[in-house]
C-alpha cells in the first residue's frame, strides 16, 4: 500500500508537466491559464482509495493534505501560518453517537413510543451545548421561514421542544439564539422524505464534530440539541395532531400549536480531540502599495470518509467532485498566480471539515491569518466538476457586494451569463459574508457548450454521485468543464486584484 502511495504522488507531477496540456472546451483567459492535465494529476491522487475519502481529521486528510502542502512547496509558495508553515491547525472534537444508548421517546396519552437513533433519527450537527439530553411538551413552530411569527414577543418557552417542518437553514442565526433566551429544551426537525432522511443520514456519518472555540455559528455548531426526525417518527409526531392547513403548507404564518406530546430525548456520545488543519499560502501582490490586500481563494478538502456501502458493496466515499475537483483547480490557479502575479496578493486556502459544518471556515474567520479588513474578496470553488463547459453560472452571494458584479463583467466579456443568488449557508463563502467581507460561490449553471437538454441530462446521470461511493476518479471523465470552471474563477480573482478599487460589501 506504501509504495502504491509513493507511485502516485510520484506521477502526479509528472502529469503536471506533461505537454498538450488542454482539452477540448478549455478557454484561455488573460494571463496564463489551466492545465487539464494537472487538474486530472491532483483528482486522481486526491480522489484515490488510498486516501479512504478524506474524513475530517483521518489519516486520508492528512495524506492529502501532504499532498497539498508538497504542491504549494513546489511551486515555491511559502506559508501564510506565522510560524512561516503552511498549516493553521484546527481545534476540533468529534462525538461519537453511541447508537446502543441514545434514544427518543414519544409520550401520547399514556402510551410511551420508542425510536432509535440512525433508523429513526439523527443528531444533527452540534456545539458545545448540543449533545445533551432534554424532555419537554412539543410545540409546533411550523417552517423555519415562519416560526419567528409564531410567537409572542414575551412568550416564553421553558422546557418546550420546538417542533419544524424541514430544517433551519440560516433562520437558524435569529432563531437559535432567540429559542435559548426564551428557555427552549430542544429542537427536533421533520423530514418526512425517506430519500431525503437517507442523504442526511450519509452525510452525517457515525459521530459529530465541531470546532472546541468560539466561533459563533448557530447553524451549523448550535448551542441547542437538535435533532433531525425521518419519516417514521414524523408521523408519530404528527399524526392526529390538530394541525390546520396553514400550519404544513409554509405561506402564512399561524400561532405555536402544542402538539399534545411529550419528547424525551436521551444523547449518549463519546468525544475526543482531533487533529485537522486548513492549509494556507500566499502569491504576495506585484504592487507594493496594494500589497497588503488580499483576495482569497477557498476549496475544501475534506470529505465523507468511509460510510455505508452502495450496492456494489464499495464503502469509500471518495469526493472526486466534492471536492477534490475544487482542491485542484485551486492547486492550478496558484500555478497561474505564482507565473503571473496580480497587484494585491492573493491567499490560496485549503479548508478542512467543511462536509461537517464548515468548521475550518468558521475557524479561519474567527482568527484570520490575514485581519479580514485586508481581505477584499473571496472565491470559493466546491460545485462539482462539470461535464462540459459551461456558459451559464450562478454566484451565490453576488448581490451582497460588488464582486458579483466583476463576475457578471468578467463572464459577459466571454459571452457567458452570470446570475446572482442570494448565499445559503452550504458552503464556505458563508462565514466570510457573515463577517462582511465581499465572497462568492461560483456554481456550474445548466446550460453548456455543444450539449442540448437531453444530452445534459445524460450526463448529469452518468457524472452526478453526489455524496455517493460512486463520485471517483475515472480516466474517461472530460475535464474541459473543469478547466472552464477554474478559468472563469481566476479571471475573477484576477480582477478583483488589479482592480484600481477593491470590491466593496453592499449594506
Amino acid at each position: 500500500m506504501v509504495r502504491r502511495l509513493i507511485a502516485l504522488s510520484l506521477a502526479a507531477p509528472l502529469l503536471l508537466t506533461a505537454p498538450g496540456a488542454r482539452e477540448l472546451g478549455a478557454q484561455s483567459v488573460d494571463g496564463p491559464g489551466i492545465d487539464t492535465l494537472a487538474l486530472r494529476a491532483h483528482t486522481l491522487f486526491l480522489a484515490h482509495d488510498l486516501l479512504e475519502g478524506r474524513a475530517t481529521g483521518s489519516r486520508g486528510e492528512r495524506l492529502a493534505a501532504l499532498y497539498i502542502r508538497s504542491q504549494l512547496a513546489r511551486l515555491g509558495l511559502r506559508g501564510a501560518a506565522p510560524d512561516g508553515g503552511y498549516e493553521q491547525p484546527v481545534p476540533l472534537r468529534e462525538a461519537w453517537i453511541d447508537t446502543a444508548r441514545t434514544r427518543l421517546t414519544v409520550e401520547r396519552d399514556g402510551e410511551t413510543s420508542v425510536f432509535t437513533t440512525d433508523r429513526d433519527f439523527l443528531v444533527n450537527t452540534v456545539g458545545e451545548g448540543g449533545l445533551r439530553d432534554f424532555r419537554g411538551e412539543a410545540i409546533f413552530l411550523g417552517t423555519a421561514g415562519l416560526a419567528a411569527q409564531a410567537l409572542a414577543p414575551d412568550e416564553r418557552l421553558d422546557g418546550r421542544v420546538v417542533v419544524l417542518l424541514d430544517g433551519l437553514g440560516e433562520a437558524a442565526l435569529d432563531l437559535v439564539p432567540d429559542w435559548i433566551r426564551r428557555g427552549v429544551a430542544g429542537v427536533v426537525l421533520l423530514v418526512p422524505d425517506d430519500e431525503r432522511y437517507d442523504l442526511i443520514a450519509r452525510s452525517r456519518g457515525a459521530s459529530r464534530l465541531y470546532v472546541a472555540a468560539a466561533v459563533d455559528d448557530p447553524i451549523w455548531q448550535p448551542a441547542l440539541p437538535v435533532l433531525i426526525a425521518g419519516p417514521r417518527l414524523t408521523a408519530a409526531l404528527l399524526v392526529d395532531a390538530p394541525l390546520s392547513p396553514d400550519a404544513l403548507d409554509g405561506t402564512r404564518p399561524f400561532a405555536a400549536l402544542p402538539l399534545g406530546r411529550t419528547i424525551d430525548a436521551t444523547i449518549r456520545a463519546t468525544v475526543r480531540d482531533v487533529e485537522a488543519a486548513n492549509l494556507a499560502a500566499l502569491v504576495p501582490g506585484r504592487d507594493p502599495a496594494r500589497r497588503n490586500e488580499v483576495v482569497v481563494f477557498t476549496a475544501h478538502y475534506d470529505h465523507l470518509g468511509i460510510g455505508a456501502p452502495d450496492v456494489d458493496g464499495d464503502s469509500i466515499y471518495n469526493g472526486f467532485s466534492d471536492n477534490a475537483a475544487g482542491t485542484a483547480m485551486l492547486l492550478a490557479i496558484a500555478e497561474s498566480l505564482v507565473r503571473e502575479p496580480p497587484a494585491r496578493s492573493v491567499l490560496l486556502l485549503f479548508l478542512t471539515g467543511e462536509e461537517r459544518g464548515l468548521l475550518g471556515s468558521s475557524y479561519y474567520v474567527s482568527a484570520p491569518l490575514v485581519p479580514l479588513e485586508r481581505t477584499v474578496a473571496v472565491i470559493n470553488l466546491d460545485a462539482g466538476a462539470p461535464p462540459a463547459p459551461p456558459r451559464s453560472w450562478r454566484v451565490a452571494g453576488g448581490d451582497a457586494s460588488t464582486l458579483g458584479e466583476v463576475a457578471r463583467r468578467v463572464a459577459a466579456a466571454r459571452g457567458w451569463q452570470v446570475t446572482p443568488s442570494p448565499a445559503r449557508p452550504n458552503s464556505d463563502h458563508w462565514p466570510f459574508l457573515r463577517r462582511g467581507v465581499p465572497a462568492i460561490f461560483l456554481i456550474p449553471g445548466q446550460a453548456w457548450d455543444g450539449v442540448d437538454g437531453a444530452e445534459r441530462e445524460a450526463l448529469q446521470r452518468r457524472w452526478d454521485r453526489y455524496h455517493q461511493p460512486g463520485d471517483e476518479w475515472t480516466p474517461d471523465f472530460p475535464f474541459g468543464g473543469l478547466a472552464r470552471y477554474a478559468e472563469l474563477a481566476l479571471a475573477i480573482g484576477r480582477e478583483a486584484a488589479d482592480a484600481p478599487e477593491p470590491p466593496r460589501a453592499r449594506r
